[in-house]
């Protein structure tokens, strides 16, 4: 019988020493980038989510599902400075995690698919940002890309003018209610290790205009130990019109349409 419990320590133990380490020497980073594979193998494991799914002790498995959440993201955001830093370096790094999370942008959306005349903001760019490049360079898209970290909003800007030099993206430090433009985008998405994207979400309903779609990348239940999770939202303002549930991959996809028009006239969905 596999025990859940046991399994989360170990991780959590290994995360934590593993971080410490590249933060003291980034020469270790290639034993964090061996974790991060090695958990999102483990997230996917349907044995291991049936084992959390499970697990009666609630108040535990709400502690260790928070810590885990809390310091793999930690790591990601470490692990994506890297990497960023690398390519800036003229060095070549691949990642099993980072490919599955590219593999889903281009379905991110489903039906209400990003075109060359929309506008695309990311909430949580990252050093990295894969998500702004791909979906400028393929689809020809203005993006726009936002980081509350100063290194992240730096090597973001770099490695986007590294990969995509022709492209019309902007990534800054700017919060959503300082985007001068914001009542044009037409598409948002929010990246899974933000803590705070259903706060963000709900500011957004005053500043976005009706025809906007949302996608919020999430992890519930057992992928919320690598994704911050789903949460309920004022129906008056947002409504969830599309679930995407990957089983192969890191985190899940809701798509949030505005409940109601100014008007009073429900969007079409």
């Amino acid at each position: 019988m596999i025990n859940i419990n046991e399994q989360l320590e170990i991780y959590l133990k290994a995360f934590e020493q593993r971080y410490t380490e590249v933060v003291q020497n980034n020469e270790n980073i290639h034993k964090l980038e061996e974790l991060i594979e090695r958990y999102s193998g483990f997230v996917l494991d349907q044995q291991y989510q049936q084992a959390y799914t499970s697990w009666l002790d609630i108040k535990e498995k709400q502690r260790m599902t928070q810590q885990l959440a809390d310091i793999s993201a930690k790591s990601v955001k470490l692990m994506e400075e890297l990497r960023a830093q690398r390519l800036l370096n003229g060095e070549a790094s691949t990642s099993q995690y980072f490919e599955n999370i590219e593999h889903c942008i281009n379905e991110e959306f489903g039906q209400c698919k990003v075109r060359a005349n929309d506008k695309l903001l990311l909430v949580g760019s990252g050093a990295y940002p894969m998500t702004l490049i791909q979906v400028a360079k393929e689809i020809g898209a203005e993006v726009i890309g936002i980081d509350i970290d100063d290194t992240a909003v730096d090597l973001g800007q770099r490695v986007a003018k590294t990969l995509a030099p022709e492209a019309n993206i902007h990534i800054s430090n700017k919060t959503v209610a300082q985007l001068e433009d914001i009542d044009t985008v037409t598409h948002i998405i929010f990246s899974s290790t933000v803590p705070i994207k259903y706060q963000i979400l709900d500011q957004l309903y005053a500043l976005t205009n009706n025809q906007v779609v949302i996608s919020m990348r999430y992890g519930n239940g057992f992928k919320a130990l690598f994704n911050y999770p789903m949460e309920e939202t004022n129906l008056k303002k947002w409504k969830c019109v599309h679930k995407q549930l990957r089983a192969n991959q890191i985190f899940d996809v809701a798509i949030y349409r505005k409940s109601l028009v100014k008007a009073g006239v429900r969007n079409d969905v």
